[in-house]
């Protein structure tokens, strides 16, 4: 170690952590500057007690990165499915899924507002993002725009 690089060791524990979402650009992948150790933000959350995490590999769009996290943030609580299934059914729905269909989604959850605990703001953005687009058309249909996240943990 150099004069110029100081050691910083946290001793964090995070009792009854269940699960961190990084949902910003980039925020899975492990760092360069140790190249035979596994470092990154995710192992860290780990080593801080959270049971799971996702997070994100590469540069998102911000609406493709919105709907991503909402409809896994659906899944998981309303559904109450599994981190990794809700994770792998999001990516699934975000693959086949075409507009029209999106559409609907979020004008469903716009009209049952009351009946689930999700932001109004949000989804009526998301609606937005799909109202003027071709119902007929496949806008993410490559893996680039879901597969960016991934889940380490039980």
């Amino acid at each position: 170690m150099s004069s110029r690089q100081i050691k910083v060791t946290v001793q964090l524990r995070l009792a009854g952590a269940r699960l961190a979402i990084l949902s910003a650009c980039e925020t899975g992948i492990p760092g360069t500057t140790l190249p035979d150790e596994v470092t990154s933000l995710p192992t860290g959350l780990l080593q801080a007690g959270f049971a799971g995490v996702a997070a994100s590999l590469w540069s998102v769009e911000d609406i493709n990165n919105t709907m991503l996290m909402f409809r896994f943030y659906d899944l998981w609580c309303s559904e109450k499915l599994e981190p990794t299934e809700a994770l792998r059914r999001t990516q699934q729905w975000h693959r086949d899924k075409m507009n029209g269909e999106r559409k609907s989604y979020f004008k469903a959850l716009l009209l049952n507002q009351s009946e689930r605990d999700l932001n109004k703001a949000t989804v009526d953005l998301l609606y937005k993002s799909v109202v003027l687009a071709n119902p007929n058309d496949h806008d993410f249909t490559y893996p680039f725009y879901g597969a960016a996240f991934s889940y380490v943990g039980i």
